[in-house]
């Protein structure tokens, strides 16, 4: 206002100047005056063009204090803090946002360095961000860390970009961003990145150990699936064997059973006294159901040892012994088919552990075959060698030989070859199967060799070897019991059949005999008469024979009495049974005679 008042008073001034200049000239003419006037409405013009120039200068002037006034707001209350360095880094210029996140008040804060709001860890990474603006004219960024009263910490991005003023000054203009919730944002972000990954991680492993777990599993199916597919074909075979087991079983028990019936049908056709005629028959049923029985015992030795029931009674025995034994019991069949024998054996005792039972079994059985699968007149060799932890019996023959497709399976039950002489010679296909186990149960081993068909074969048996010799014990002798000239004899079985023939039989020795066939009728017959021995049966009805034997052994008058057991079951068990019922003795039927006649002490005269 004082302005405007001003310059009114030097107008008019100027003004009444003016018109006492023109009262002091002298008059003029009209020309004159005319000229004057046109030169006075022109300064008239030319001051009215100054008037209005003059308000236009006052109105920008405001336009500008105006902009300078919203440009200083703005540059104080910006979100963003600014603010201004020299080439040393020391603040010119610096808005109340800056200032605030010094925690300083601006007037203290211009003419102090920057960097000494800067965290010591963080000071030369700014002084080289500075260092880089000021080189590279451009604009730099940077994180870094600012520093106020009580060291808190606020962490800030720092954008500078140098320019050069009139001055050729280098001046940094510098903004200041607050990233707290950025870095809040992005700690947030890395955890829940690490979280994901972690979650991913686990996820992957879960699907992995389930894809192994689903690999595992197809595997293991393929795996049944094969297993299952091999077992169909097994048991296809095991089948298919079992069908030519039935077969063969069929065949070898018709032969027998039908030579006894010839013999029988022959006996009642031909008239009597005709001695010879007798004894063929007798003979050749009693062959035949010997060899019934013993395709039984081989059936039941299969059975036995297959379960794990049978039990070696183990001692201490010498080889040389087991085969001369093994030799003898198929002494008949090779001098039947004229075979040439050589028997090599070592002079001095061949001692191993075992069943000698079991072991003449094992040696026979190969004998035996060497014997049935050589042509006549053919040559058989049993070998009896030594080694330092181990005995071995080698069996030899030039017969009809193995197959190369038969030799792997040779010890496998009802496994047999189709050879000329196999089926004249018969089997069951279950005699190796045999020896291979009881070998095994005795801790040996049993192999075969052969070149094929027509070039023999060799079986090897090897048993470990006990160095020294058995001491001797000290042998009770076995009382025999004095001759009587008659013993009575109590034959109980069901089987009517049965009971009357061994009675018979025993008859015909010059026993007493007396026949029960039930449990009941025995016990009332002892009542009566007590017998020497009773021959019990075991599978009777009503009462079987070990009631039977614990009611006999019940009664202290019968203490002396000889009780055997005559019965079809002779399995371990069985005779385990009979033993605790009270039986003195196991025979299986059908009964050898002379065994039993050994057991019964005597032969009546």
């Amino acid at each position: 206002m004082s302005n405007e008042t001003d310059k009114i008073t030097l107008r008019e001034k100027a003004e009444a100047e003016l018109e006492t200049k023109l009262e002091m000239q002298a008059p003029v003419d009209d020309q004159e005056r005319t000229r004057q006037q046109q030169l006075l409405h022109e300064l008239q013009v030319y001051r009215m063009e100054l008037e209005i120039q003059n308000q236009n200068l006052r109105e920008a002037q405001a336009a500008i204090e105006e902009s300078r006034d919203r440009y200083a707001d703005l540059f104080d209350f910006a979100p963003a803090g600014y603010l201004t360095l020299d080439s040393h880094g020391v603040i010119r210029e610096i808005n109340l946002t800056a200032a605030g996140m010094l925690a300083r008040e601006r007037h203290y804060l211009v003419g102090l360095p920057f960097v000494h709001f800067v965290a010591k860890a963080d000071q030369k990474r700014f002084l080289d961000h500075l260092s880089r603006s000021k080189c590279e004219l451009r604009s730099v960024t940077t994180e870094l860390r600012l520093v106020g009263n009580d060291d808190w910490q606020l962490p800030v991005e720092i954008h500078t970009i140098s320019t050069q003023n009139t001055q050729h000054s280098v001046l940094c203009r510098t903004v200041l961003t607050d990233i707290s919730e950025r870095l809040l944002a992005r700690t947030a972000l890395h955890q829940s990145r690490q979280q994901l990954e972690q979650k991913v991680s686990e996820r992957t492993a879960a699907l992995q150990e389930a894809n192994r777990q689903l690999e595992a599993e197809v595997a293991e199916r393929k795996r049944l699936e094969a297993e299952l597919l091999q077992r169909m074909h097994e048991l296809a075979e095991a089948d298919r064997h079992k069908d030519e087991f039935m077969a063969m079983l069929a065949h070898e028990l018709r032969n027998p059973l039908a030579a006894i019936v010839n013999a029988t049908e022959l006996m009642k056709r031909k008239p009597q006294g005709c001695q010879d005629l007798h004894d063929w028959t007798c003979r050749v049923i009693k062959e035949q159901a010997s060899h019934l029985a013993h395709l039984l015992d081989d059936l039941l030795d299969v059975a036995r040892v297959t379960q794990g029931k049978i039990v070696l009674e183990n001692a201490t025995i010498d080889l040389r012994t087991i085969v001369s034994q093994a030799v003898e019991a198929n002494q008949a069949l090779i001098e039947d088919r004229r075979h040439r024998l050589k028997v090599r054996i070592p002079p001095e005792p061949v001692w191993v552990h075992g069943d000698s039972t079991r072991c003449v079994q094992v040696i026979g059985n190969l004998i035996h075959n060497a014997a049935k699968f050589t042509e006549v007149e053919g040559e058989i060799e049993v070998v009896v060698e030594t080694g330092a932890d181990e005995a071995a019996v080698r069996v030899r023959d030039n017969g009809t030989g193995i197959s190369a497709e038969l030799l792997p399976r040779i010890f496998e039950p009802f496994t047999q070859e189709d050879r000329s002489l196999a089926r004249s010679r018969g089997g069951l296909g279950i005699g190796l199967s045999l020896v291979k186990k009881l070998v095994e149960l005795h801790g040996g081993s049993v192999e075969v060799f052969s070149e094929g068909p027509g070039h023999g074969s060799e079986f090897v048996i090897r048993l470990p070897k006990m160095e020294s010799p058995p001491s001797v014990q000290e042998r009770s002798e076995s009382v025999q019991s004095s001759p009587t000239s008659e013993q009575y004899v109590l034959v109980v079985d069901d089987n009517a059949s049965s009971a009357d023939s061994l009675s018979s039989l025993l008859e015909a020795y010059g026993y007493q005999v007396e026949a029960a066939y039930d449990g009941k009728t025995a016990l009332d017959r002892v009542k009566e008469r007590t017998p020497d021995a009773v021959l019990l049966d075991i599978g009777m009805p009503q009462m079987d024979g070990y009631e039977v034997a614990r009611r006999l052994r019940e009664d202290p008058r019968l203490a002396r009495m000889r009780l055997i057991a005559i019965s079809g079951y002779g399995q371990e068990e069985d005779r385990q049974r009979s033993r605790e019922a009270g039986f003195d003795h196991h025979l299986v039927k059908p009964v050898d005679i002379d065994v039993l006649l050994e057991l019964l002490g005597n032969r009546p005269g």
